[in-house]
């Protein structure tokens, strides 16, 4: 049965419980003033949890944090989470087809980034698999985000594994705050469809109600090469749904949390149909068909706080998740239970103390494979040791005290084991702020965090193949020739003897702010990331068997092995500028800049005659900015751009040339602009509100990967979108 299939039912549910309530709303705005003349916040009244886990002013944060508010999300024209994170500053977003993305931090970018922590809530929503994150099946809608907290740099003391170059906390709205009676239908260009039903209301004295359900349609690629004029039918098919309790009373808060979502992908694939695994029945080489790639979660959540009179906070959290892919590239199914409990001390003698402890526990059940499958997909993940209990437990203690009036010092540490490797791993971090004035900070950490290893890395065979049948030759004496099936095999295989990947990270920072019209904030950087994977190269075996397609004398097979190896090492650069600025209440700036370079080094075999695997570590994109404008023309029309831009990579003359036979610019990032426009109107707040947007405008058929990965084009998209509170 569909994880989906009862949400009609529970949104329902939601409806009639807070209906009673909220049906006694009736005031309606004169205009619109109210809702869309919101004022900037300034540093020292915007909140954020994620970089301590206990509620501070943003501008007595000792590391680099941005905050993307629920207005600039609602502001531009992103329908992803992936496509919000461009607003902040350091981070990579790069978009590989119309529902693909990689984010990076402070790296170089790449599929399987591992070293970004995506959260929701504080639920880790990393791929066990590879602890990187699909972006595409995040649970969350956007209508019900209050804020994404993003701080670059080591957060590993407070939230463990791959908090080593940032971290994501994606924060939604409580059940009292989330839209109520809310519809919206969208549409757009290259089959766009979406809808999304959304309500909250009061339930008793003490406690609220929220939920949602979405569905979204679309094709799989925008790219209008001729070469997808077949596929144009193809369709992604995205549910989302969601539902939300909180209680509060007196220092008590208690949340409930309950959600999921399913993708349905149509995909074309091939099988393979090698003659010499069953040459009486041989007919073709491969087999093409339609078929549908499909991946779920569900996932269920319980946090309560306890906040006493003296400013001590006691809280507990406990969550559930199962997701699971048919993919043959993550054939896996995971069950995932994690705990955390901290407590905080608040004193003016002593400062501020956490003491926390978290354990994390997977069951893990990978897909199995004959050894006669193996060589039927394009590519397929194996594992031997199909079945896990993955377990992972930790303390952690973080502590700021006031040396003087101006003066803050903050010491943590967090004590890490997994079972997976049977280590002990420490993650410390070392912090200090300085008051200039009373809008002015000065800041300035060093901290190590290390990536949590994972199963893909260490365990399993990734296996690439290719088939044809009368494709390879010998020369006979007379001239004449003898033809033979050939089958290539290339075996990615995971390493027992990796070690751990760690990062240190020394920063400085400045922030200056000027009551709510302007504020900006500077933050440098040095990295030392050590313990970088390469693939090395085992060489191969060639096979020869009898059996073949009729036309044939037999089958040549040729296994080829490469094997992660961590020779590398790479120092990071680099820094990110972040302004805001309010010069009249209907109109709001935010421009950001970000500049990283990476120079690399390699020890051992690997590194020996070549080059290349240092080169391709260094090789990416130097500079990225943003700028987002958002006007209020009028109380009825709100207009919005945002334009990003990321510069073209500069790789060795000597990557290039190793990769010549593609065509120079073939291992290139390429220059990315982009600009993204929305306009919205609503007469009155009774009424439906209409939001057009246009993305990539400019930039059609855009390519933001180098060649050398296969990237589709981004084609400039419309969508015409209607919302409608009925309260």
């Amino acid at each position: 049965m569909s994880i989906l299939s009862r949400v009609p039912f529970l949104y329902a549910l939601c409806i009639f419980m807070s209906s009673p309530v909220i049906a006694n709303i009736d005031n309606e705005f004169d205009d619109l003033d109210a809702l869309l003349n919101m004022p900037l916040e300034s540093l020292a009244d915007t909140k954020v949890v994620t970089a301590t886990k206990t509620s501070l002013s943003l501008s007595d944060v000792p590391a680099s944090v941005h905050v993307i508010t629920s207005k600039e999300i609602e502001r531009s024209s992103a329908r992803s989470i992936a496509d919000v994170l461009i607003l902040a500053p350091g981070l990579h977003v790069a978009k590989f087809s119309d529902y693909d993305w990689t984010v990076s931090a402070r790296s170089k970018n790449q599929g399987e980034n591992n070293t970004l922590l995506v959260m929701i809530d504080g639920r880790s929503a990393v791929n066990p698999m590879y602890s990187g994150v699909n972006w595409d099946t995040l649970p969350v809608s956007l209508d019900s985000i209050d804020r994404i907290e993003v701080v670059l740099g080591p957060v590993g003391t407070m939230w463990g594994g791959n908090a080593v170059n940032g971290v994501i906390n994606i924060i939604t709205k409580d059940a009292e705050s989330a839209p109520k009676a809310q519809l919206s239908a969208s549409t757009g260009n290259f089959d766009y469809k979406e809808f999304k039903a959304h309500h909250s209301g009061q339930i008793s004295e003490n406690t609220h109600l929220s939920g949602y359900i979405e569905s979204l349609q679309h094709s799989p690629f925008t790219d209008t090469d001729e070469h997808f004029k077949e596929l144009r039918h193809l369709k992604v098919l995205t549910e989302r749904f969601g539902m939300r309790a909180d209680y509060q009373n007196l220092q008590n808060t208690v949340s409930v949390q309950f959600g999921g979502i399913q993708s349905r992908e149509d995909y074309q694939w091939l099988t393979y149909t090698p003659a010499f695994l069953d040459p009486t029945t041989h007919k073709n080489d491969y087999d093409v068909f339609l078929t549908e790639m499909n991946s779920q979660e569900l996932f269920a959540g319980f946090q309560y706080l306890h906040e006493k009179l003296d400013g001590d906070q006691w809280e507990n959290q406990v969550w559930i998740t199962h997701s699971e892919s048919d993919s043959t590239n993550e054939p896996a199914s995971f069950t995932r239970v994690d705990l955390d409990t901290r407590y905080t001390f608040n004193t003016q003698d002593w400062g501020i103390l956490t003491l926390g402890a978290n354990a994390r526990i997977i069951d893990e059940e990978y897909a199995q494979f004959s050894e006669k499958e193996q060589y039927f997909s394009p590519y397929v993940r194996t594992i031997d040791d199909h079945k896990f209990l993955n377990q992972s437990y930790g303390l952690y203690a973080n502590w700021a005290v006031n040396i003087t009036d101006s003066t803050e010092i903050t010491l943590g540490n967090r004590i890490q084991y997994a079972n997976i490797t049977e280590e002990w791993y420490s993650q410390p971090q070392v912090r200090a702020l300085q008051k200039l004035a009373d809008n002015q900070r000065l800041w300035l950490g060093w901290g190590r965090s290390v990536i949590t290893p994972s199963r893909l890395e260490l365990d399993t065979q990734f296996q690439e193949n290719s088939y044809c049948s009368s494709c390879a030759y010998t020369v006979n004496p007379d001239g004449s020739l003898n033809y033979y099936d050939y089958m290539m095999s290339y075996h990615y295989l995971g390493n027992r003897d990796l070690e751990m990947e760690s990062v240190d990270t020394y920063e400085i920072g400045y922030r200056y702010w000027q009551d709510n019209q302007f504020q900006v904030s500077l933050s440098l950087f040095y990295s030392q990331h050590d313990n970088v994977r390469a693939y090395r190269g085992l060489g191969g075996n060639r096979y020869f068997t009898p059996d073949s397609s009729e036309h044939s004398n037999g089958t040549i097979i040729d296994d080829m092995f490469a094997q992660l190896v961590d020779p590398l090492s790479q120092e990071t650069i680099g820094g990110e500028l972040s302004l805001q600025w309010q010069p009249i209440n209907v109109l709001q700036v935010n421009a950001n800049y970000s500049y990283k370079t990476i120079k690399g080094d390699c020890t051992g075999s690997i590194c020996g005659s070549s080059e290349l695997p240092i080169l391709d570590l260094e090789n990416t994109p130097k500079h990225y900015a943003t700028l987002h404008v958002m006007w209020d023309i009028h109380p009825t029309v709100w207009v919005s751009s945002v334009v990003n831009y990321v510069s073209t990579s500069e790789p060795d003359e000597a990557l290039i040339t190793a990769y010549q036979s593609y065509g120079n610019d073939y291992t290139v990032w390429p220059e990315v602009i982009t600009l993204d426009m929305s306009v919205n109107w609503q007469h009155k707040p009774t009424w439906p509100s209409i939001k057009l947007s246009a993305e990539n405008l400019g930039g059609d058929q855009l390519k933001e990967y180098p060649e050398q990965f296969g990237p589709f084009a981004n084609g400039t998209q419309y969508y015409a979108e209607v919302s409608w509170n009925f309260i």
